[in-house]
């Protein structure tokens, strides 16, 4: 019998407090959004599943390179975005921002943004390495969307979280895992199917991908995004069929 089958498992629970919090993300989850849910974790969260969630970001080839690193981009300027030709990632990019009203995004400072996070003290317990890849995740999200061709729509959002779980293992997506099935098993089943497609959509093009994290995106916005798409094996099934 090895050593790891002898040794007791020990009992790791949900604290209740944060159950009810999580609850309430499951009663309406446009309310109380994943991203609060995600910050109320931490304080009560089993030491046991924080360290589980780091050794899953040490086994993701090139990821710890990358994090030593600690590239935080600059902020991109809306004008720069307009410059790029038709077809690269940055014009895709470009029409994104635009499309959804998101050029506030553009001008957030992420190293204020990541210092300010931590101020309330809830994040203490958040490791240094999935804090960075928490804020250098919110500054790639939009890329991710015009090199997945997922849209901004609920079921969009959905996919490009489930593609982030497949290539990441990331607390925050697989919250949103969680906070989905939950609503729509106890609480809306008629989006059952739509739901499960999109999630099982974006798992299994995530997994086929090539790991869109541990790339700077901002260097690569005069690129071809066929190129980009073809270097990184961005090819859906319905795409590739």
């Amino acid at each position: 019998m090895s050593e790891s089958v002898k040794q007791p498992v020990q009992k790791v629970t949900v604290d209740r407090n944060f159950a009810e919090k999580f609850m309430c993300a499951v009663d309406a989850p446009m309310d109380y959004g994943v991203y609060q849910l995600f910050h109320e974790w931490w304080e009560q969260a089993p030491q046991e599943a924080i360290d589980a969630y780091q050794r899953e970001l040490d086994d993701i080839p090139g990821l710890k390179d990358f994090i030593a690193r600690g590239f935080i981009s600059e902020p991109l300027s809306l004008e720069r975005l307009r410059r790029c030709k038709p077809g690269t990632l940055g014009h895709g990019y470009y029409e994104f921002v635009v499309n959804n009203n998101l050029e506030a995004n553009l001008g957030v400072n992420y190293r204020q943004f990541n210092e300010q996070l931590h101020e309330s003290g809830k994040l203490d317990r958040l490791p240094a390495d999935m804090s960075y890849m928490m804020v250098r995740g919110f500054q790639i999200h939009d890329f991710q969307h015009v090199l997945t061709g997922y849209d901004s729509s609920p079921l969009g959002e959905l996919a490009l979280a489930a593609f982030y779980l497949a290539q990441l293992r990331f607390p925050y997506h697989a919250m949103r895992m969680a906070v989905t099935t939950a609503h729509m098993a106890y609480m809306n089943p008629g989006i059952t199917t739509a739901a499960m497609d999109a999630i099982v959509d974006g798992w299994a093009y995530g997994r086929a991908a090539a790991n869109l994290n541990v790339d700077i995106w901002e260097d690569e916005i005069d690129t071809p995004l066929e190129e980009l798409r073809g270097r990184f094996n961005l090819r859906r099934q319905e795409q590739a069929a």
